[in-house]
């Protein structure tokens, strides 16, 4: 009995030191934390009121080359302060907020545009001031990490939450949308979606439909969060060792991705009979009108991309990506997201262009076809896509975008 009583004092001196030691652990790293993020946002209100500084400045030339230099400081102090918000302890919604305002910010003082930088001085003179008063709070809190922590990483009672409703007022006025720009919003948040909308039933049975890796499963289905920008359903399965999900859409039942996670075996199926797999599983969820653009794979599967093709030209910013085991030939991934979107096409007539007298001598032209690709304002362009190779020594191959109308170059890669 003495033994045993000895043992259990010794168990119990134990785990009460590993408890005091555990409680020490914990509030030294509280304290360094706090230090952190102390640390951080004292370097991000300095930075607020540099760039605020640097907009000011601006102000005080003509354009030239001494309103450039400003402009060049106004786009490298706001990528610092950037990246100084995405290490702060603030509610995600008021960091991006804050990051997409900078962005556009820094993207416009880059590209020397003609914004009315005068009411954007205002503006983030507004801004620097309300930066600190809510920042006030933080160091109030002095040492006591969960005063602060409690409250500025819950969205509700933030003090950020004053800066974010005004920055959202702000980037509407100071960096306004443009068409194409607007457009990309709308088809990323897939506003142009007017189907009947699919019950959790009809969900499921579309997934059990063109998956039958789902047969039999343990299956279970939840929707999105309520403030995302559209809803879908989120189906998870699980059957012995093979596990996964889809996302379907719950307006007409759009199946967004998929993914099947099992054990792999001998490869078996060659790239030409898992292309004619994925194309029968295209024709048979509905996707008719795309065409077989690409394939890679690695030692378990197939990666395919398949694009829709719209006349002549093919619809790059409409693709779906698909995944198939080099085992079976089964699909074990697909991403839709890209092709639901589903692009508006410009009113674009291609150009005659004469490859012979646009390349040099020594270019050899192998193929040439017509596509359309995002600009860098996510305007779609009607682009000669050309694989043009160098008769050299080297050999090397390019692929050349150039646009189907102005015959100006958009882009050049070289191919491996």
């Amino acid at each position: 009995m003495k033994n045993t009583l000895y043992l259990v004092g010794i168990l119990f001196v134990a785990v009460l030191l590993y408890a005091v030691n555990l409680t020490d652990e914990n509030t030294e790293l509280k304290q360094t934390m706090h230090a952190y993020y102390t640390n951080e946002m004292a370097a991000a209100s300095a930075k607020m009121t540099q760039l605020s500084q640097a907009i000011n400045q601006a102000q005080l030339f003509e354009e030239g080359e001494a309103r450039d230099s400003e402009m060049q400081s106004v786009w490298r102090i706001s990528n610092d302060l950037r990246n100084s918000i995405g290490k702060l302890p603030i509610h995600s919604g008021v960091a991006n907020d804050m990051m997409s305002y900078l962005g556009r910010m820094g993207d416009q003082a880059k590209s020397g545009t003609q914004e009315d930088w005068q009411a954007i001085a205002q503006n983030m003179n507004g801004l620097k001031e309300e930066w600190n008063v809510a920042t006030a709070r933080f160091f109030s809190t002095n040492s006591n990490y969960d005063t602060w922590a409690d409250g500025l990483l819950e969205e509700g009672d933030s003090p950020f939450q004053t800066v974010s409703a005004n920055l959202k007022s702000y980037q509407e006025t100071d960096f306004p949308l443009t068409a194409s720009e607007s457009d990309y919003e709308k088809k990323r948040d897939l506003v142009h979606l007017t189907d009947k909308e699919v019950t959790k039933e009809e969900a499921l049975q579309r997934i059990h439909d063109l998956f039958p890796a789902t047969e039999g499963a343990t299956l279970t289905v939840s929707m999105n969060a309520d403030d995302a920008a559209y809803p879908f359903y989120h189906v998870q399965f699980a059957r012995g060792s093979r596990l996964g999900y889809a996302d379907i859409t719950k307006k007409g039942g759009h199946v967004l991705s998929f993914l099947l996670e099992r054990p792999a075996n001998d490869p078996q199926v060659t790239q030409q009979q898992a292309r004619e797999m994925a194309t029968d599983f295209l024709q048979q969820a509905g996707y008719k009108d795309v065409v077989y653009v690409e394939a890679r794979e690695n030692h378990e599967a197939w990666h395919f991309v398949f694009t829709r093709k719209a006349g002549d030209a093919l619809v790059y910013p409409d693709s779906i990506q698909l995944k198939l085991a080099k085992d079976t030939g089964e699909l074990l991934g697909i991403n839709a997201m890209e092709y639901i979107q589903k692009e508006t096409l410009p009113d674009t007539t291609a150009k005659e262009l004469d490859m012979a007298t646009y390349f040099a001598d020594n270019v050899s032209v192998e193929e040439t076809k017509l596509v359309y690709t995002e600009g860098s304002g996510h305007e779609l362009v009607l682009c000669y896509e050309v694989v043009a190779r160098l008769s050299d020594e080297a050999n090397e191959t390019f692929r050349v975008l150039i646009d189907a109308d102005t015959h100006k170059v958009v882009q050049v890669e070289q191919l491996v």
